[in-house]
């Protein structure tokens, strides 16, 4: 019974220094990965909207940033807006743009838990460059829509569709 004790506070000693030391590590370096997320978003709408002098943020009602004012020369020239749709793996979290027009001026995904290889390819310039200049009733699949101009990726339909349907949801289009 003593070695049983013994043990236990053994155990009990060491499971409380590692949550001590996880907890002091999160502490010291959760501001520096805030900062991090900020800058690399950033980065992502200055893709979207290169023109753009700074980008004002529209926070939602319950507080949550999902949309920026995309601001040139004093004057807004569009918006980006924060989408976070469901892929094969899990949610994917993106950004997109639309110029004054309507006109797409970009995707961004920030985010995602694709398979790698195959909807990971969600993430490459040579996709996203699809939606550049597009409109709404273009911002579709092509196998979805008569009129879409998006071509899926090849063995990662599920994850090329869930980007372009929430893209083409989001400008105002329905199912």
């Amino acid at each position: 019974m003593k070695d049983i004790l013994k043990i236990a506070f053994i155990l009990f000693v060491v499971c409380g220094l590692a949550a001590g030391s996880l907890s002091f590590v999160n502490l010291a370096t959760k501001d520096r990965i805030a900062a991090f997320a900020k800058e690399e978003k950033i980065a992502a709408l200055k893709k979207i909207f290169p023109q753009a002098e700074s980008f004002t943020e529209r926070p939602a009602a319950d507080g949550s940033v999902t949309a920026w004012d995309a601001v040139a020369g004093g004057a807004t020239v569009g918006s980006v807006r924060l989408l976070k749709p469901m892929g094969y793996s899990g949610q994917i979290e993106l950004v997109f743009g639309e110029d004054a027009s309507g006109a797409l001026t970009g995707v961004q995904v920030l985010s995602h838990t694709e398979t790698p290889g195959l909807g990971a390819k969600i993430t490459t310039d040579a996709w996203t460059g699809q939606f550049k200049g597009k409109i709404r009733d273009q911002a579709v699949l092509k196998k979805d829509s008569a009129g879409g101009a998006i071509d899926a990726i090849a063995a990662a339909t599920i994850s090329s569709r869930a980007v372009t349907r929430a893209v083409h949801d989001a400008m105002g289009g329905g199912k």
